[in-house]
């Protein structure tokens, strides 16, 4: 296929993540990943749904949860559900451990029983060996952990124990491994990246406990995280090594290189040095989307450094985004825009999507079909729109992923994707009985560029496998895969995964989170825990979702077969991102305890703009030199984090300019200020964020500034001369005056 491609310097790209107008067919990581982890959200529904992620951050039934680790390490319970959960999972994990040996992995079967552990190297480090050993002797199954020096288990049966020097000697190899990182059992090499894939997944697990109470006693100690999040991760983490390995073989570092050298040894003959040229930064570009793709970007280079910005970056995620769900309305002029773009009726799509977000009735049924909500297995696919961080405190990331729930915004996000994917599915059986070359163009494109071919379609195509529950037909991977008769199985699910990452790259164009290839060209190969990684991560911050909607829409509109089909859609997206940004921008002034603002002003409509874009805070300039939560333009480009920075140290900063030059000081306004945009959750959560706002910021200024009464006075005034909208809640005030004025929306005061 490489040597097929359109554009050979754009093919190796698109196998990291493919593009609307890519002239690659093929499968790729980022959405082949995506599909299965698509098919783990339902194969566990059910789990997900009673044991999953609640608000806080935490198992939504921890007595079950327990139960389910009880299971899936042997030990047994009185629950049914937890019985049937843990066989669904086991199923699951064997399905992974297959799916990873077809591509040249070499995982044995034991691997599927029970949970593999994220080790703490910090605590058992601090711990010492002797206190380490200790606490996890007694606690471990001997007869199902191998003595590698024999290849034979320390003990015959479970309950035995081995040699007692023996096993010491082995549990401190152990140790050793884990507290250096691995590099007591391995030397340097000049390979490239590190062990292959099949490799590092064929290493044995090393520890195996008697029983859940076990696991779940030692993982307190000395774990990462909690049951649910080491059980997903562990499979997740499957899920994109299988991804790798599809796309790239079983050493995909290696497979990479060849993937390179096929293209470049392509283009040494062309007798055209640009191509050359383009080929060669292609490459380049290639192995930095290598490191993201594995998640080797993440590891950093000090780990005390990186896990204290990327704690901060996500409590600026709680302090700021807690009325992000406001701005997510412009996600409906994408789903608008992208309808017509592909062909579809935009008011199915948003009758859908706004089903998805207050029907549970719509919810059932899109899990009935095979898709299932994406925020039941994480966050990512909210807070992707949001932070790149994966090292942060476990607090911290609790504390952002409670504001993304609590705000809504987590439903939101997964009612537009499930949307997405149920129209798609819709419009893909209504092509069922057309020949391959005669469906629409938007939707070969769509299927050849995820390695979907004639041939393949036609099985696809078979009406006794469609989903119909009396709505109208709908041609769903996994649904399909499960009725379907003209394919082995094997053949069955490896279609069924390309069907659905077809699918996934729809949703991240209608509904945009994060783009692999937009985030590795800004930070590049950069490292959490050095100077020049952390700003770029705190630059990108809050922006991740203005660069996916602006590459996503880029590359769509030139995917598009005629002029008047990129006409049509540039009116389209133009107008609905003009609405929906001005909804937008309304909503959020009556959050903020203001009237609707006039909208017969350049401004306002700039800002809307602006806001429908996803540059919304940049919209704020429109009116006024600093944005909506204090900071100027250059600090607004240079990221949340810099500008939590420089508020800090403005406040002693500029009341001793103050008192030097012999005026008053306004520390006392300048630390309530602070507090008000600034307190996690209570700064921004946009049900109470108003009432926050007055009953305590407001008065924690009234009592350490003075004049604390009169420059409210002056922002009020100031609000009314510059937006034209006085406020509903006023400042200072216990309690509300009066409703929002909607009527000021049509003409100002």
């Amino acid at each position: 296929m490489l040597t097929e491609a359109r554009d050979p310097s754009k093919a190796i790209l698109d196998m990291f993540e493919t593009t609307p107008n890519s002239g690659f067919k093929g499968e790729n990581v980022r959405f082949i990943q995506e599909a299965i982890q698509a098919r783990m959200r339902h194969d566990m529904r059910e789990f997900l749904e009673k044991a999953g992620l609640g608000v806080t951050g935490r198992s939504k039934d921890p007595a079950l949860m327990r139960d389910v680790m009880r299971e899936l390490h042997d030990q047994p319970t009185e629950s049914a559900n937890a019985k049937e959960f843990a066989d669904a999972i086991r199923k699951l994990k064997a399905f992974l451990r297959q799916n990873f040996n077809a591509h040249g992995g070499d995982i044995g079967e034991i691997a599927d029983h029970g949970v593999r552990h994220s080790h703490d190297a910090r605590k058992i480090e601090d711990a010492g060996f002797e206190s380490w050993k200790d606490a996890i002797y007694d606690s471990l199954d001997w007869s199902r952990i191998t003595d590698l020096s024999t290849g034979k288990p320390f003990a015959v049966a479970k309950g035995a124990r081995p040699y007692r020097a023996e096993a010491e000697a082995f549990l401190q190899r152990v140790y050793d491994n884990i507290t250096s990182n691995g590099w007591e059992s391995r030397e340097p090499s000049m390979s490239y990246g590190g062990k292959a894939l099949y490799n590092k997944n064929a290493e044995p697990r090393l520890l195996h406990f008697n029983n859940g109470d076990g696991w779940m006693d030692y993982n307190e100690l000395f774990g990462t995280t909690d049951p649910f999040t080491a059980l997903v991760g562990g499979m997740d983490a499957l899920a994109r090594d299988i991804a790798l390995m599809k796309v790239f073989g079983p050493n995909p570092n290696a497979g990479m290189e060849f993937a390179i050298q096929t293209l470049q040894k392509r283009v040494s003959t062309s007798g055209n040095p640009k191509l050359k040229l383009k080929v060669d930064e292609s490459a380049t570009r290639a192995r930095v989307l290598m490191n993201h793709a594995t998640g080797a970007i993440n590891q950093a280079e000090s780990e005390f450094w990186g896990r204290a910005m990327s704690t901060v970056r996500h409590v600026n995620v709680s302090t700021k985004l807690g009325s992000a769900v406001v701005s997510a309305v412009s996600d409906l002029a994408t789903l608008t825009a992208g309808s017509v773009a592909m062909g579809r009726n935009p008011s199915n799509m948003l009758g859908n999507a706004v089903s998805m977000v207050f029907a549970n009735g719509t919810r059932k049924s899109a899990a009935r079909m095979g898709f299932t909500a994406e925020t039941l297995l994480s966050m990512m696919s909210s807070s992707a729109r949001l932070t790149n961080d994966e090292v942060a405190n476990d607090w911290a990331s609790r504390l952002s992923g409670f504001t993304i729930r609590a705000s809504g915004l987590s439903r939101w996000t997964d009612g537009m994707r499930l949307a997405v994917q149920m129209e798609n599915a819709g419009h893909l059986a209504d092509n069922v009985g057309r020949g391959f070359d005669d469906l629409d163009v938007m939707i070969r494109k769509q299927l050849e560029r995820h390695g979907i071919t004639a041939r393949d379609w036609q099985h696809l195509s078979d009406p006794a496998a469609l989903f119909d529950e009396g709505k109208g037909d709908f041609l769903t991977p996994f649904w399909w895969l499960e009725h379907q008769t003209t394919l082995p199985r094997g053949e069955a699910e490896g279609l069924a995964l390309r069907l659905q990452a077809s699918i996934q790259d729809q949703v991240e164009l209608f509904v945009p989170s994060k783009r692999m290839r937009a985030t590795a060209a800004f930070i590049n190969d950069s490292r959490p825990g050095t100077l020049g990684g952390e700003f770029l991560r705190s630059t990108i911050g809050f922006k991740n979702y203005a660069l996916s909607l602006t590459l996503g829409q880029i590359h769509l509109f030139n995917a598009l077969p005629t002029p008047q089909t990129k006409a049509a859609y540039l009116v389209t997206m133009a107008a609905s991102t003009l609405i929906m940004g001005a909804l937008a921008v309304q909503l959020k002034e009556m959050v903020k305890g203001r009237d609707p603002q006039p909208m017969d002003t350049p401004k306002f409509w700039f800002a809307a703009q602006m806001q429908g874009g996803g540059l919304g805070i940049f919209g704020d300039f429109a009116f006024a030199e600093k944005n909506r939560f204090g900071g100027g333009l250059a600090q607004t480009a240079a990221g949340p984090v810099v500008g939590l920075i420089g508020d800090a140290a403005r406040i002693p900063a500029s009341n001793f300019n103050l008192a030097v030059e012999g005026k008053d000081t306004k520390f006392g306004r300048d630390v309530a200020n602070f507090l008000r945009y600034n307190t996690p959750v209570a700064s921004s959560l946009w049900p109470s964020r108003v009432a926050f706002d007055r009953l305590v910021f407001d008065q924690i200024q009234m009592m350490l500034d003075p004049e604390a009464e009169a420059q409210m006075r002056r922002a009020e005034q100031s609000q009314v001369k510059n937006r034209g909208n006085a406020s509903w809640w006023a400042r200072g005030t216990p309690a509300p005056s009066r409703a929002p004025d909607l009527s000021n929306a049509i003409g100002g005061q």
